[in-house]
C-alpha cells in the first residue's frame, strides 16, 4: 500500500519525517505481530497508534525506535540536513549508530524502564557518554538543565530513582529521551501507568516540549481520552495492521471501521443528556499465529457479510485523508464519540 494514502490536505505543505512501507515483524516465523503497516509522519505532529493489548502498537513503535530488528519492510527516515532519506530498518547496527540520536523512545513503565542503582546524573548522562555526545563537566550541565526542562531540579541529580514519584521518575525517562536531542520521540504509553492528576501534567509537559524543542511524536496509546487531547492524527490497529486512520477530529467524530465505532463507545460522553448505543465485542482478538480468513476483525463484526469471511480488504482511502480497511466502508452508518450517525447509507 503506498503510505500516501493516509496524507490529510491539510499535511500537503508539511515535511514528511518518517515513513512506515510494508513493515513486519514476526516472531518464530508464524506470529504476525506487525503485518504489512505503511504510513507517513510529519515534521512536528503527533501520530497516535491505539488498539486492544496484543495489537501490535508497541511492537511497531520498538522497531521504528530499532529497539526490534524489522522481518520486512522500509522505515524512511528524512534527515534535517541536506543528506537524502535513509531506510533505517536495512541498516546495521554500526550504520544505524549517528541515527540513534534522531530517534529515541519514552517506556510505559517509569520503574522498570531506569536502572535503580544509577543516579540521575548517570541515567541521563549515560547516553551522552555512550555517544560521544558529552562528557565530565559539560555533561553535568546537559543533564541539570534537562531536569529543569521536565520540571526536575539540577540538585537532584545526586539522588536514586526511588527517592521520587511515579510521575517524577516518567520526568526522569523524558529527560533521558531527550539527552541526544532527538527529532523523532516514541512514547509508548508514557502515561499509563500514572495517576490521572499526573497523566494530565506529563502530558501538558510532553506538549510544551514539543513546542519548545520542535520534536515530532509517534504516541502509542490505549487511553482513547489521552488521544484525543494530544494526538494530530491517529492509527487504529488490530492484529498487526492498520484498519483505519485519519486525523484525530474525524476519527473520532466520523468512524469508518466497525472496530473504531466500538472504541469510540467505550470512551465516557461529557453530555450526561447524550445517549449512544454501546458496541459490545464478542469473543477475543484474534490470533496473530492464525488469523482468521478474509478481514481478521469479521468473526467479532456485527456488520458482517459473506464477502468479509472470504476476502481480505486493502487499506484503502475512503475519503480525502481519511483510510480503512473495511469491505462496507462506504455503506454502513456508524456511531462516532459525539454518538451521531456519520456515514453513507445502510442498506
Amino acid at each position: 500500500m503506498d503510505s500516501s494514502l493516509n496524507q490529510h490536505p491539510k499535511h500537503s505543505e508539511r515535511r514528511p519525517i518518517l515513513e512506515v512501507r510494508e513493515l513486519r515483524k514476526h516472531f518464530a516465523g508464524t506470529v504476525r505481530a506487525v503485518d504489512g503497516v505503511s504510513f507517513t509522519v510529519f515534521e512536528g505532529e503527533t501520530f497516535g497508534l491505539v488498539g486492544e493489548s496484543g495489537c501490535g502498537k508497541t511492537t511497531l513503535g520498538r522497531c521504528i525506535a530499532r529497539a526490534l530488528d524489522p522481518t520486512g519492510g522500509e522505515i524512511v527516515y528524512h534527515p534535517a540536513d541536506d543528506r537524502p532519506p535513509v531506510d533505517l530498518a536495512s541498516l546495521s547496527a554500526r550504520q544505524l549508530r549517528p541515527f540513534r540520536l534522531d530517534v529515541q523512545m519514552i517506556f510505559q513503565d517509569p520503574v522498570s524502564s531506569l536502572n535503580q542503582r544509577m543516579t540521575l546524573l548517570d541515567i541521563v548522562g549515560e547516553p551522552m557518554v555512550v555517544n560521544r555526545v558529552a562528557r565530565g563537566k559539560e555533561m553535568r550541565d546537559r543533564v541539570g538543565a534537562l531536569l529543569e526542562k521536565v520540571g526536575l531540579r539540577a540538585e537532584h541529580m545526586s539522588r536514586y530513582p526511588h527517592a521520587f514519584s511515579g510521575g517524577q521518575r516518567q520526568r526522569i525517562g523524558i529527560a533521558r529521551a531527550l539527552s541526544l536531542s532527538p527529532r523523532i520521540v516514541v512514547c509508548d504509553e508514557p502515561v499509563s501507568a500514572l495517576d490521572v492528576s499526573v497523566q494530565a501534567q506529563v502530558l501538558n509537559l510532553l506538549q510544551d516540549l514539543q513546542g519548545e524543542l520542535g520534536l515530532t511524536y509517534l504516541f502509542i496509546a490505549h487511553d482513547l481520552g489521552v488521544v484525543e487531547y494530544l494526538c494530530d492524527r491517529v492509527a487504529v490497529m488490530y492484529v498487526g495492521q492498520i484498519v483505519e486512520m485519519a486525523d484525530t477530529e474525524t476519527l473520532f467524530n466520523a468512524p469508518l471501521h466497525p472496530y473504531t465505532e466500538a472504541l469510540m463507545s467505550a470512551v465516557p460522553e461529557a453530555d450526561p443528556r447524550a445517549s449512544r448505543e454501546p458496541v459490545i465485542l464478542e469473543g477475543e482478538l484474534a490470533n496473530a499465529a492464525n488469523p482468521p480468513a478474509g478481514c481478521h476483525f469479521h468473526p467479532r463484526c456485527r456488520y458482517c457479510i459473506d464477502v468479509c469471511r472470504t476476502e481480505v480488504p486493502e487499506l484503502r482511502e475512503a475519503r480525502s485523508g481519511h483510510s480503512v480497511r473495511c469491505h462496507r466502508a462506504e455503506e454502513l452508518q456508524l456511531q462516532g464519540v459525539a454518538g451521531a450517525s456519520v456515514s453513507g447509507e445502510t442498506e
